[in-house]
């Protein structure tokens, strides 16, 4: 079964400030920071195309604006995205929510600065497709070890995610559980944007406050990936360079 073709459609996340990555300029934004010579959100681009997705949504605010020069960059992203305008920054549930009347599960979710392997990417979605005929709600991508740690947000029991915190797992785990990093790429398998609106009844913008109580009501599975990262500060982007250079560059090695 060609699972890749069931999922058609993508949202990238790109509205935030990036204060962290900010420097006193305006732009170029956190998304279009150059990495090697290549946007930041255009790994992530790219990854979604080579695996197969033909429509991709980048919900982006003025401080991000320059994400419209993508198709100056690329010619050939113009047949892939399109770009929606969020007036108001609130928070990232906010940003999701932009994109309510466009798509319909099955579809992916990733935020736009993301850096993974493109043959592992795609070997990971294959795991999460799996999952589209059965009774899962949501599939996210975790890593036991990444190359630039991150928090540790993830309770694993059995290819199940049981348990979500922000700002890491806190306490022991069984036997039977692991903690892993993750929580950048989204295969939503059910509808969650009506679960959405009460959390802006009480200005509650936060995408973890809302996945923290999501995951241990819903069917949700892991796809692990042997290694993706985000790249939030200037460190993370010095890191990332040097980790490229190791690899031979990214295209180079991840053919």
């Amino acid at each position: 079964m060609d699972y890749n073709i069931q999922v058609r459609k993508a949202v990238i996340l790109a509205s935030g400030y990036g204060r962290r990555m900010r420097q006193k300029e305006l732009f170029p934004s956190k998304p279009m920071r150059r990495i090697d010579n290549k946007p930041l959100i255009s790994y992530a681009i790219d990854l979604l195309i080579y695996s197969g997705i033909e429509k991709i949504y980048i919900v982006y605010h003025s401080v991000t604006s320059d994400v419209l020069d993508l198709v100056k960059y690329s010619a050939g992203y113009a047949a892939y995205l399109e770009f929606i305008e969020e007036e108001e920054q609130k928070g990232t549930l906010l940003s999701f929510s932009r994109v309510k009347n466009m798509l319909s599960p099955p579809f992916l979710m990733v935020f736009e600065d993301i850096i993974a392997d493109r043959k592992d990417f795609m070997e990971m979605l294959n795991i999460g497709y799996k999952y589209i005929e059965g009774n899962a709600d949501l599939v996210i991508q975790t890593v036991r070890l990444p190359s630039l740690i991150s928090e540790q947000a993830f309770l694993v029991e059995n290819s199940r995610i049981i348990r979500y915190q922000k700002n890491g797992i806190i306490g022991t785990a069984n036997s039977f559980q692991e903690k892993k990093y993750g929580g950048m790429a989204y295969l939503w398998l059910s509808e969650p944007f009506s679960l959405i609106e009460p959390y802006f009844v009480k200005q509650n913008y936060k995408f973890s406050a809302f996945l923290e109580e999501y995951i241990p009501k819903h069917i949700v599975f892991e796809m692990p990936i042997n290694d993706m990262w985000d790249v939030d500060t200037p460190e993370m982007t010095d890191l990332t360079k040097e980790i490229l250079k190791e690899r031979g560059g990214w295209d180079g090695c991840l053919e």
